[in-house]
């Protein structure tokens, strides 16, 4: 298991920034490591990377940027696959309850945190040249488990949440939120910022992110006291091609 870049930026407190990745280029991946990202969502939700996470994650890797596997529910295959392959850690969706938490700890953490399935014939372990020991130790140091809050419910279950040992990160889905709280399609709602600054106190030392597309998302809410955001690419990437085209297009006024 590599040390993880993401994880020590927070535990030097500084604040991380990552970006979405939902098209299976490794060419875009180390685009957003030459950017200066920290980390790259390997969306497996609402994107199309979980059907190349090795060739993703293996471009993460040698562009020096932390892989994060976003898995599209709870269930062991997907976790262990993302694990195995030796994503930086994993982005769980719809965690509402603290017995959930659990849950995720027992399929991502090695004993005697929880009960991951173990081998020592992955990448994480070198195809089986570390030591036992040391693969253990460094998986689960090195690998983040990320729980998503975005419902009502997971908002009345925060306390319990965030104090599951094992549970390394945060993160609040603002749109899916937005609509629990009956403000579809308005991720700037103020009850959802409401709901940020009361997660960040509820969760003490653990570290709380979101989304953040303009600069005032990244004020705003570091003042609430995130401490890591996660910026899309699509939108991004169509924007800039279509600025790119309006700037060619005008040279026909000229």
């Amino acid at each position: 298991m590599r040390p993880n870049g993401f994880k020590r930026v927070l535990t030097d407190n500084r604040i991380a920034f990552g970006a979405a990745l939902q098209i299976e280029s490794p060419l875009l991946v180390e685009m957003l490591a030459i950017a200066g990202f920290d980390y790259v969502m390997l969306d497996g939700e609402h994107g199309y990377t979980g059907r190349n996470l090795p060739a993703l994650i293996t471009a993460a890797d040698a562009a020096g940027i932390t892989p994060i596997a976003r898995v599209s529910d709870h269930g062991r295959a997907g976790l262990l696959a993302a694990l195995e392959m030796g994503a930086g850690g994993v982005l769980a969706p719809m965690v509402n309850t603290a017995e959930q938490a659990a849950e995720l700890v027992r399929l991502t953490k090695y004993g005697p945190v929880g009960e991951r399935g173990f081998s020592m014939a992955t990448r994480p372990a070198q195809f089986g040249a570390l030591a036992r020991d040391t693969h253990v130790r460094t998986s689960n140091d090195e690998t983040l488990l990320i729980v998503t809050l975005e419902t009502r419910e997971a908002l009345r279950n925060v306390h319990q949440i965030a104090v599951v040992p094992g549970v390394d990160l945060i993160f609040i889905g603002r749109d899916d939120l937005s609509e629990s709280l009956n403000e579809p399609g308005n991720r700037d709602a103020a009850a959802v910022d409401e709901a940020i600054r009361d997660i960040v106190i509820a969760a003490g030392d653990t570290p709380v992110g979101t989304t953040a597309f303009k600069t005032d998302d990244v004020r705003r809410f570091r003042a609430l006291g995130v401490r890591f955001f996660l910026t899309g690419t699509s939108a991004t990437i169509r924007l800039a091609f279509e600025q790119n085209r309006a700037a060619l297009m005008a040279g026909l006024d000229a």
